[in-house]
């Protein structure tokens, strides 16, 4: 990230701060294709999965989740379009503890594919499992795929609820008895605070040596802070959605979580920024899941400014009003007008027609603009603006 265009608090570098303790740079493991066709009303063909791996892959996100073959034939074959679209990124899927699972995903080409399975008491009754069940299914699982050859990771399902005792016989069990390359800590529910997730995430490393990646969910809109202090803790891959999708209220957003690890954090995740706006332009326009436009990073009011008193501080000097550049994602400013406007957004307008006024005729403009604003309770549009300074004009 090009810090000549980020403006953030001088107390992040403080080392009271914590900031010291963040690695150099994490890996970005994006699970749009699966947990974000999770969202309600979403589905993906294998064109929509293809085009939207190709951006992932541009942009340098380094894991791919394509989804579960097991899910159904079409799946298993759009899963299979994308390992051979997918030039520089890992593609993995997601399997449960089956053997069947592990197949599937054989099939489609997959070589790299993440277990997951119950391991909260609220979940394991659900599924009328005991807990030696699962650690069976668990070992079982991933022997099966490790003598496949295939590259594995252990999702410990629901894992901020489960008992810390049990969590650590699961873990274990995935690493020394499965062979589990990775593990993952994952907030289901997204009910862990970010103080859960830090100590949570401290504990996992303490009982298996391999790396460690951090999957969280947004219920109490902590989804990206919870992210951010697994990474703290040690966790060396963020698992995120485009746009935040996912079942429920979504998962951790990728333009939140690269923003916050590179611009406030200062820790490198190897995304190129500038393909940040046309990777979400293109999920929101394949899901027709509509983002808020108050969404940070990519949202459409952004880098745009209405407040008279904001826009005058934007002419100035950038900085003032922004924390981060509209440069570093490939995005421009832009200045609205209605009631809020003042004589800075008036003389703005003015310059880039090319038109002089004196401040009666500003003045009057403004009068108008305000006027139609609060008539149509929004934005005052370029046409309506050009028809009330030709109107000035005439007048005078």
């Amino acid at each position: 990230m090009d810090r000549n265009y980020l403006w953030v608090s001088p107390y992040n570098s403080a080392s009271e701060a914590g900031l010291d303790t963040f690695p150099e740079s994490v890996k970005i493991y994006d699970t749009t294709l699966r947990d974000g066709e999770q969202t309600i009303g979403v589905c993906f063909d294998a064109q929509d999965k293809v085009r939207i791996a190709k951006l992932l892959d541009n942009i340098g996100v380094k894991q791919i989740e394509a989804g579960m073959p097991i899910v159904s034939e079409t799946d298993k074959q759009a899963v299979a379009e994308v390992v051979k679209a997918v030039k520089n990124a890992e593609v993995w899927t997601l399997c449960r503890c089956t053997r069947k699972d592990i197949d599937a995903s054989f099939e489609a080409g997959v070589r790299n594919i993440i277990c997951e399975i119950a391991t909260s008491p609220h979940k394991i009754k659900a599924y009328g499992y005991t807990e030696e069940n699962v650690l069976h299914k668990i070992t079982d699982t991933l022997q099966y795929a490790k003598s496949k050859g295939m590259k594995t990771a252990f999702f410990a399902v629901d894992g901020t609820r489960a008992e810390l005792g049990f969590l650590q016989k699961a873990y274990e069990a995935a690493v020394f008895e499965g062979g589990a390359g990775e593990v993952v800590l994952v907030d289901t529910l997204g009910v862990a605070t970010p103080e859960t997730m830090y100590y949570l995430t401290k504990k996992v490393r303490s009982w298996v040596p391999v790396p460690l990646a951090v999957h969280c969910h947004n219920d109490f809109g902590m989804g990206v802070a919870c992210t951010i202090a697994a990474v703290r803790a040690g966790a060396t891959t963020v698992h995120v959605t485009v746009n935040g999708l996912g079942e429920k209220t979504g998962n951790a957003d990728l333009a939140e979580v690269v923003f916050a690890l590179e611009g406030l954090y200062g820790v490198n995740t190897n995304i190129d920024l500038k393909g940040l706006l046309e990777l979400s332009k293109t999920v929101e326009e394949i899901t027709n899941v509509v983002m808020s436009p108050l969404k940070p990073v990519v949202g459409k009011t952004v880098f745009q400014r209405e407040s008279g008193v904001t826009v005058t501080q934007l002419i100035s000097y950038p900085p003032a009003v922004e924390g981060y550049a509209p440069e570093l994602i490939g995005s421009q400013r832009e200045i609205l007008l209605s009631k809020k406007s003042g004589t800075g957004s008036i003389e703005y307008f003015l310059e880039r027609m090319e038109i002089s006024a004196g401040p009666e005729q500003v003045n009057e403009i403004l009068r108008r603009v305000k006027e139609l604003g609060i008539a149509k309770k929004g934005l005052v549009s370029q046409a309506e603006f050009n028809k009330i300074v030709s109107e000035v004009y005439l007048a005078g």
